[in-house]
């Protein structure tokens, strides 16, 4: 027991510091532990995997597994949290980022008295570690405590974990079927979390678990990792495999030649994006009202994972027949920033008062953490309440509930997404238009980061103004809608 405690906590992932606590150290910086006499330790994919999995390699070293210790959003991110709680973030974010990099000591944290900060520096990470979610992460996995927050048990002991139920031997490394591979939970103790004040600021894997998805049978990997024909290794028999790119909706906003698959990727993204929405519209030519029918195909809601980061939106442009705009919704002001009810996400608030928008806005609820546990439920409640949406979209909360922008300054959450299977049907007000022909122009718009997100990081952790430039806007579904007013306007 003790042997198998020092190999959990040598890997941070079952007792690690958490926001509200102070900074700790890893138990085995080097790694120096043993389990049944097996030296843990996590191999190189390029040097150890690629000569045996090549393909295999080549899919994983362009997703955003392999992405995640470098993703300049990510590392400023870092910045700002260890310094805005003196450093008591700790290895919250790392345990997922980066299991090898934190398991070998290289993740602490510390107080630099020169400059007065607290620090978290990734730089200098090993070659390994910065390779963030590599192959021994994920099949290492020995046990899932619970699909949240990293509470797993990891186990690089040299043998490599999937499901493949009649593995051929091999010289190379030991090779063990896992049931345990083939569920949702392998991927929800990382793409679910709760930070220590009680902020559900990640909520993919229990999205899953209320969708049909999850009731028919499918798991993450039915989407993720989709299944094909091949070969695990050159010698080895043919199976059914699965693709280790991992496809979500993040992509590198690294310079394009700074990490591999800069436009493949982005195009496998906007693929699965457009695979995970319904866009039906019409005009009611009596009304002058626009009727949009948006139904949510993804096994998830729309949109998910970091939710407060993304943003999902309907864009309408109504032209008359001299192409002239008469109406316009989901547009952006001038820093591309969309146009909600908050100042402190755009230069425009409320001039944009139909706007239709899916998503997540971390909140701070006042007085909170001085009740217990019994009488925050109530509140929450309530809070949901006051999260009051602006026109159709964009969460406007009121009664002292206010916005914050990080997942450490949140103890709860406003959401207005799509849940899983949830068909909604906007309704827009166009009129009153003089009599004639319009078009309408219906867009879907999905973007993982918003402008005055980045600009924030920009200014407190010292990001690259170039990162903005290389989010995209991804056209989910889109819709031409013809229509005629046949009465003028009653005056």
């Amino acid at each position: 027991m003790k042997r198998l405690l020092g190999a959990m906590l040598a890997l941070g992932l079952v007792a690690v510091a958490a926001c509200g606590e102070e900074p700790v150290e890893p138990a085995q910086p080097d790694l120096l532990v043993d389990r049944d006499f097996k030296v843990l330790a996590f191999d190189d994919p390029h040097d150890k995997c690629a000569e045996c999995h090549a393909q295999h390699v080549a899919e994983w070293e362009l997703s955003n597994h392999a992405y995640a210790a470098v993703d300049p959003v990510f590392l400023a991110m870092l910045r700002v949290g260890q310094e805005a709680t003196k450093g008591k973030l700790g290895q919250f974010c790392i345990q997922c980022h980066t299991p090898p990099g934190m398991a070998m000591g290289q993740t602490v944290v510390t107080f630099d008295a020169i400059k007065v900060v607290w620090r978290q520096d990734l730089a200098e990470l090993s070659v390994t570690a910065r390779k963030g979610v590599s192959c021994d992460v994920c099949h290492s996995v020995t046990e899932v405590l619970e699909p949240v927050n990293a509470r797993a048990v990891l186990t690089p002991d040299g043998t490599r974990r999937g499901t493949i139920k009649d593995p051929v031997a091999t010289t190379a490394h030991g090779s063990a079927y896992s049931e345990l591979h083939g569920t949702s939970e392998v991927c929800g103790m990382c793409h679910a979390v709760t930070n220590p004040k009680g902020s559900l600021v990640e909520e993919t894997f229990p999205e899953w678990a209320e969708s049909s998805a999850a009731s028919e049978g499918k798991n993450c990997q039915s989407c993720h990792m989709p299944a094909y024909a091949g070969k695990a290794a050159p010698d080895g028999p043919e199976r059914t495999l699965h693709r280790h790119t991992f496809v979500g909706v993040d992509v590198s906003l690294l310079p394009p030649e700074a990490f591999p698959g800069y436009e493949e990727l982005r195009e496998l993204t906007g693929q699965l994006l457009q695979a995970s929405a319904r866009l039906e519209a019409s005009v009611d030519p009596e009304t002058a009202n626009l009727e949009l029918t948006i139904e949510n195909l993804a096994g998830h809601a729309l949109p998910s994972g970091a939710t407060a980061e993304r943003q999902l939106w309907v864009e309408v442009i109504v032209t008359d027949q001299a192409g002239e705009v008469v109406f316009e919704s989901g547009t952006v002001d001038g820093n591309g920033d969309l146009r909600t009810g908050l100042a402190a996400q755009t230069e425009a608030p409320g001039t944009d008062p139909q706007l239709v928008s899916y998503g997540q806005l971390l909140v701070n609820v006042p007085g909170l953490e001085r009740v217990s546990p019994h009488a925050q439920t109530s509140i929450r409640v309530a809070a949901e309440r006051d999260c009051l949406p602006m026109g159709l979209g964009g969460l406007n909360p009121r009664n002292g509930i206010e916005p914050v922008d990080f997942p450490w300054e949140a103890n709860w959450q406003c959401n207005h997404m799509l849940r899983p299977d949830a068909v909604d049907h906007p309704v827009y007000a166009l009129g009153p238009l003089a009599r004639g022909k319009y078009v309408a122009h219906v867009r879907l718009l999905f973007r993982s980061l918003p402008p005055y997100f980045l600009r924030k990081l920009e200014k407190l952790g010292g990001l690259d103004p170039a990162v903005k430039t290389r989010v995209p806007t991804v056209v989910m579904a889109e819709r031409r809608v013809p229509f005629t007013v046949a009465l003028s306007p009653v005056p």
